[in-house]
This record gives C-alpha cells, structure tokens and sequence, in this order.
C-alpha cells in the first residue's frame, strides 16, 4: 500500500514538473515580460507608454518600430490583462499574452517583428488595442 502511494505522489510530482517547465515557449516576436523590470531610454532602446483606464486603452493604437519596449500601466482601478485575440482563446500573439496586472501595476513586452498585433484586456473584452511595428 506505502509503494502504491510513493509511486502516486512521484508520478504526480513528475507531471506537475514537466506541465511547469515543459511548457514554457519562447517567442520570435517578443522578450519576456515582467512586471518591475527596469528601463533605460535611448534611441536604441525607446519605450513607448499605454494606460489602461476605465475607458479602455490609451492609445488604442499604437505604432513603434522593432525593439521597442512597450509598458502598459494598469489605472482602471481594478485587476485587468494584457492579452492576445482573439478572445477568450488569445492564440493569435502569443507574446501579447503578459497574464494579470492589478490596478497600479504595468506589464512590458518588446516587439521584435514587424506586423500588426491585436490585444484586449481579457476581463473586459471590449478593450482592445493594436500595436503596429514598422
């Protein structure tokens, strides 16, 4: 009976690690995004601000060239996303996927392909933005 639960408990360990770490995929379009990293301003490295609002995005639409930081800063007072179209699958950008930003707080992407990228804030899916890289 102790083997069968020893056997359970390490399979169950064993799926969790390889779900965890298994499925972590790097994108061609963008760096990872955190939510406290710093930024230095310099033309090789501009920065380009959206806030979101209770209104939605501003700007709505945004264009930047390749290797732009993108910061998006959550003011709607209340927890809101940065994701992907096309909703509620967000499949499209996969690097517009930056997850969950409570109110205060940004998330920060840098665009590293030329394109148009759609992308909506999940809660509320009737804010959306695009980001046109030139």
């Amino acid at each position: 009976m102790n083997k069968i639960l020893l056997v359970i408990i390490v399979l169950t360990v064993a799926l969790g690690a390889f779900t965890f770490f298994g499925n972590k995929k790097s994108s061609p379009i963008a760096a990872p995004s955190t939510k406290s990293q710093e930024s230095v301003v310099t033309p090789n490295n501009p920065i380009v601000t959206v806030t979101l609002t209770d209104l939605g995005f501003t700007p709505k639409d945004t264009t930047v060239k390749i290797g732009t930081r993108i910061i998006w800063i959550n003011k709607s007072g209340k927890a809101a996303t940065v994701s992907s179209d096309d909703h509620p699958t967000h499949r499209l950008y996969p690097f517009l996927n930056l997850g969950e930003f409570a109110r205060g707080s940004s998330l920060q992407a840098v665009v590293g392909e030329t394109g148009k990228y759609s992308y909506h804030d999940h809660y509320n899916a009737s804010q959306t933005g695009t980001v046109t890289v030139e």
